[in-house]
């Protein structure tokens, strides 16, 4: 069962990732009509480096709804590298690091061995969902300074927040959650 709402939840990021919305939405919901989850996630929250382009990471906010009143929570890093990149190949186990003001949030996964994907680009395209609670993402919402650290077998990647991201994260917050 959570094996599926994992495929699910990556397949919905990556039908996401290749949606048009609106310019100044960064929020997408999927509403499934017949069966399955009702989804809600930040739309392309693009971890931007002006030093190394050979690859691009997101970190989205994910809500799984499970009914009117509750839901699971989860960050989705998506990681798309150049051909000569490669795969990061993020394990299971304790892979996403973030630093929020100064104070270490550490998440565990079941790592991307089922969700990478090489496209007819040649790029490396590879998901990690990992559980959060609601208040793990208030605090990044909230959060000054956030530094993001995901551990792969073949290597590390950084990135910080830039005001944008931020903003994505507070958007998702006060429509799906409140503060």
């Amino acid at each position: 069962m959570k094996r599926n709402l994992l495929l699910t939840v990556a397949a919905v990021a990556m039908l996401a990732g290749c949606a048009n919305p609106p310019s100044d939405t960064s929020n997408y919901t999927h509403r499934e009509a017949i069966s399955g989850p009702d989804m809600d996630m930040t739309l392309d929250n693009l971890l931007e480096s002006s030093e190394d382009r050979s690859y691009q990471i997101s970190l989205n906010a994910v809500r799984v709804r499970k009914g009117p009143w509750d839901a699971d929570y989860y960050l989705e890093v998506r990681y798309e590298g150049a051909s000569d990149a490669g795969f990061i190949e993020i394990g299971p186990g304790e892979t996403l690091v973030l630093t929020v003001d100064g104070q270490t949030m550490r998440f565990r996964g079941p790592g991307s061995f089922e969700n990478r994907d090489r496209t007819g680009r040649g790029t490396f395209v590879e998901n990690a969902v990992y559980d959060v609670k609601a208040d793990d993402l208030r605090r990044i919402a909230k959060a000054r300074d956030v530094k993001v650290q995901i551990n792969g077998s073949a290597r590390r990647l950084y990135r910080e927040f830039k005001p944008e991201n931020t903003q994505k994260f507070r958007s998702f917050v006060l429509t799906y959650m409140g503060y």
